[in-house]
């Protein structure tokens, strides 16, 4: 076995070599002059640890950002709602800029990046994201967003193994979360420029989507144990719904500044000039199928609507006719005879 200071040179130099391998791919990225989705995801891809959002260094989550806005140049950004089908889907978060890690000014990309232990220690750490762990569900015609996120419920890693080796309760109840995930779904609604919430529609108008968050549900899976254990007394789904009230401090704006069949960039609107601004890197799950256009969708509205009308005036219809139904036979009642008792 290897002693920590071994493990600690190989730590280090598996960082070095996902270093120098990120430099040459972004090196060759810009060296074509166009930077294409396929190899931005090559590049995040060798740019983060391990099954992980966190970055390899500040320096690799400059280079993403970097070739994030060059790709972001090579077309112009959507917009809505005439392209706002596109975002219909499926789609996998690959790369935020909130969980790459801190990102000093670029003066400072030279100093060595952070201890290996240190970013297992914070990949190890309680609820942080799975890699690869956050979905987000967009269904445009019911106007949702669903973000679902994976998350670890307790200590993984060597801090985990140390837990679960503790006598008592504390130790069984960690050997049964090592393998236990957390699903939490988000679920927002959202608006989006020109599509009328602000009351005018337009065809193309931004690319800045507004989201609400208003119910999040919980859900416990892969959790072992009996069923008189300290963790069978744990409830495996939950939900809350978000008051009215509270719901505008759970809302944010994201611009789409480049979107295509597999790949989408947006980036927040943060809500004073000078802070800073997420970036987040998306890949569709399921193929690329773009969804409608603009026009699609409209008729689509207008058939439901129709639908719905239609259903509504059939429903009234019934009404009226059972109405006058029993009105007539009430009528006929009272002159003492029904249709089939008239005389010849």
């Amino acid at each position: 076995p290897q002693t920590p200071a071994q493990r600690g040179r190989s730590a280090a130099r598996t960082v070095a070599k996902s270093a120098m391998l990120s430099l040459l791919q972004l090196a060759s990225l810009f060296a074509t002059g166009l930077v294409t989705p396929s190899q931005l995801t090559t590049l995040i891809s060798s740019s983060l640890r391990p099954s992980s959002y966190l970055a390899t260094s500040p320096a690799a989550a400059r280079r993403v950002a970097d070739a994030c806005a060059e790709l972001e140049a090579t077309a112009p950004p959507p917009l809505w709602p005439r392209d706002l089908r596109r975002l219909d889907g499926s789609w996998r978060l690959i790369y935020s800029s909130a969980l790459a890690g801190p990102q000093p000014p670029s003066p400072l990309d030279g100093l060595p990046a952070p201890p290996a232990a240190l970013l297992a220690a914070v990949e190890s750490a309680p609820f942080a994201p799975l890699g690869g762990g956050v979905q987000q569900n967009v269904d445009v015609f019911k106007r949702r967003i669903v973000n679902v996120v994976e998350l670890s419920p307790w200590p993984t890693g060597s801090l985990g193994g140390l837990l679960s080796s503790a006598p008592g309760p504390l130790g069984q109840a960690s050997k049964q979360l090592q393998a236990a995930r957390v699903v939490l779904e988000l679920d927002h609604s959202f608006s989006a420029d020109g599509d009328g919430s602000d009351g005018a529609r337009r065809a193309a108008a931004g690319s800045t989507i507004s989201l609400t968050l208003e119910e999040v549900r919980r859900e416990l899976e892969g959790a072992a144990g009996g069923g008189d254990d300290a963790l069978a007394m744990v409830p495996r789904a939950s939900s809350y719904s978000l008051p009215p009230p509270l719901r505008p401090l759970a809302s944010g704006k994201f611009a789409t500044t480049y979107l295509s069949g597999s790949l989408r960039i947006s980036r927040a609107v943060p809500p004073l000039p000078s802070a800073p601004a997420e970036l987040r890197v998306f890949v569709r799950e399921g193929g690329g199928d773009e969804g409608a256009t603009w026009q699609e969708e409209e008729d689509a509205r207008t058939a439901a609507a129709e639908e719905e009308a239609a259903a509504a005036a059939a429903a009234g219809a019934d009404a009226v006719e059972a109405e006058g139904g029993e009105g007539g036979a009430v009528e006929e009642q009272e002159d003492g005879l029904y249709f089939d008792e008239v005389p010849d």
